[in-house]
């Protein structure tokens, strides 16, 4: 039944889930509370692959051309072409570790998105437009076109909560390409983000919000370990009903995935394997033990106590060397075990390489026998973040009055502030360098200080926003106010801007007070300024920081940036400063009640 004039539309949530060797959609309709689905009838090339909640993040140009790339499970496996891992070419070659840059697979990925003359952006748009346009096709023959006409459409795309933040960007860039930003030409389709270990997170407290041997003050951690990134999350629980958690220590990470034990292992066969036999063999040959001997066989089975594997070959028998379990090193989960003043209860392990036995085995081991180390069976754990991004969608779009799972607050990866001129300038506690003459205070001041309203390691909360009081002096209505956002990824946040001190996004407000009726004073010189007080209120849902610019309690500017999402420096070249001046030649600066300013 379509929506009666006034009404709120039905609202259909997408959630996408975009990694580095598989990748998943899922959607919830408005009325059908927790109940996901996902698209599983991918096309394919073999009758074995069967439906599966994921699908290969692999994509062929047949010949460069794009119409006919080949993606998912239709790509040739044994084709040398085939681009993989190109999530990871998202993120600058300088940001990511050495291990990774000098990776074999990555250079292959990096080696063919250069062939096909293509930016890490378009072949994610590429992959993503074969991949919507098939999942469109499976939610329209399950909902019917006329729901998904009429619905709201909220799109939720997860991100790893190590990726710098230029990386959601790109990611928007590739879900335009992809026709995501435009779901319905009736109605604009709403965008989030959610990081991995929080949509994961939801999905394993949704599912554990009744458990009778949680109590108030328990811990639960959640590994995340996928293709790509390993993240761990540690909640605390405040509230039993509804579960209401908090961040309890500040969430980390790594590019260590199960992509990392795929080289490792595959370096391995060809060290084992004599060189004539891989003549033989050639590259689908190595690829066809990968995929029945290492991928549905070692990899999935392999546990402490296995003594070896024997891996077939077509040729020769076995080979040579037995393959042995991997050794594997836990460091992030023993802050559970050693921190006497954490209550834990369990860890929740998820992600594909989150369903190894033998990961499992050695996080038990390093946590300790009494810490419950919880990994889940069948697909599970595979899909947990994309149904988390799915159960986020549906909290942000109030599909539902029955709220079972509630995050109080978070910890922040990253220093979030803005830039300050602080008056007057004292040679005690300021660089020499950031001295400057104010003309409209007509005294020396220190430029490009830093003002940090979160800091590394500081709980946001998600429901009572932070406020911070400004006052601008302006000579003209035409100007504006403005603030400059940025951050910082040093463990401790400096006081002047530096290297370290990155620009996230500019607040201009144009609606201005009427300008008669603001407060009038004259400097030294017989300057005029008519002076503008102001709040800046931020606030954090876990996947942005939301600002806001108050005039009288009128909100007159709004602002958004990421939060939370890397403990790497980000790559923008833009320069963060204070807006010396704006509009005609006048100073701009922002000072709070305590005399600092902010330009």
């Amino acid at each position: 039944m379509a929506a009666a004039e006034g009404e709120n539309p039905p609202v259909l949530v997408i959630g996408i889930d975009f990694g580095t060797t598989y990748s998943g959609i899922a959607w919830l309709r408005s009325g059908r509370k927790n109940q996901v689905k996902f698209v599983t009838d991918w096309k394919k090339r073999n009758l074995y692959q069967g439906d599966k909640q994921k699908v290969p993040s692999a994509i062929f140009y047949h010949y460069m051309n794009d119409e006919n790339a080949a993606w998912g499970f239709t790509t040739p496996r044994e084709d040398g072409n085939v681009l993989r891992w190109f999530k990871l070419l998202l993120v600058d070659e300088k940001d990511l570790p050495e291990h990774v840059r000098h990776s074999s697979q990555l250079k292959t990925a990096r080696a063919l998105m250069i062939k096909a003359n293509k930016t890490p952006v378009q072949i994610l748009g590429d992959y993503l437009q074969k991949v919507w346009k098939h999942s469109r096709e499976t939610i329209v023959k399950a909902e019917g076109k006329r729901m998904m006409k009429i619905s709201q459409v909220n799109v939720v795309v997860t991100l790893p909560a190590i990726w710098p933040h230029y990386v959601r960007s790109r990611m928007t860039e590739a879900l335009g390409h992809a026709g995501l930003l435009d779901v319905t030409h009736d109605r604009e389709t709403m965008l989030n983000f959610i990081s991995e270990p929080e949509a994961a997170a939801l999905t394993c407290l949704e599912e554990n919000s009744d458990r009778p041997d949680v109590g108030v003050g328990d811990h639960f951690m959640v590994c995340d370990a996928g293709g790509g990134t390993v993240d761990i999350i540690t909640y605390k629980v405040e509230k039993l009903h509804p579960l209401t958690v908090s961040e309890s220590v500040k969430g980390d990470g790594g590019l260590c995935g199960a992509i990392f034990l795929d080289e490792r292992f595959l370096e391995l066969l060809k060290e084992s394997i004599p060189h004539d036999i891989q003549r033989k063999l050639q590259k689908h040959g190595l690829h066809k033990i990968m995929d029945n001997d290492w991928e549905v066989g070692i990899k999935s089975e392999v546990c402490k106590a296995s003594n070896s594997w024997p891996v077939q070959l077509p040729y020769n028998g076995v080979v040579n060397n037995n393959i042995y379990p991997p050794q594997f090193s836990i460091n992030g989960s023993r802050s559970l075990s050693e921190n006497k003043s954490i209550k834990s209860a369990f860890v929740i392990l998820v992600g594909g390489f989150g369903r190894s036995p033998y990961l499992y085995e050695c996080l038990q081991e390093a946590v300790g026998s009494k810490i419950d180390v919880l990994q889940e069976g069948g697909p599970g754990p595979w899909t947990a973040v994309l149904r988390g991004a799915v159960l986020h969608g549906q909290a942000r779009s109030r599909l539902t009055d029955a709220i079972t799972v509630v995050v109080d607050s978070r910890i922040s990866r990253h220093s979030y502030g803005t830039l300050v001129n602080i008056i007057p300038f004292d040679p005690n506690e300021h660089n020499q360098k950031d001295r400057m003459w104010c003309e409209a205070q007509q005294e020396f001041l220190a430029v490009e200080q830093t003002e940090w309203f979160v800091k590394i390691g500081d709980s946001i909360s998600a429901y009572d926003p932070q406020f911070h009081s400004y006052w601008q002096d302006l000579t003209s209505p035409g100007q504006s106010i403005q603030i400059d956002i940025v951050t910082s990824d040093t463990p401790t946040a400096p006081n002047r801007k530096d290297s370290s001190v990155k620009p996230l996004c500019v607040i201009t407000s144009s609606e201005l007070p009427e300008w008669n009726s603001l407060p009038v004073y004259t400097n030294k010189d017989g300057q005029v300024f008519h002076r503008v007080s102001y709040e800046l209120g931020m606030i954090s849902d876990g996947t942005s920081l939301d600002f806001s610019v108050y005039y009288k309690n009128k909100k007159i500017a709004t602002g958004s940036v990421p939060f939370d999402s890397t403990n790497e420096n980000d790559s923008d070249d833009v320069e963060a400063a204070p807006a010396e001046t704006v509009g005609d030649d006048s100073d701009s600066d922002f000072v709070d009640d305590e005399g600092q300013e902010s330009d």
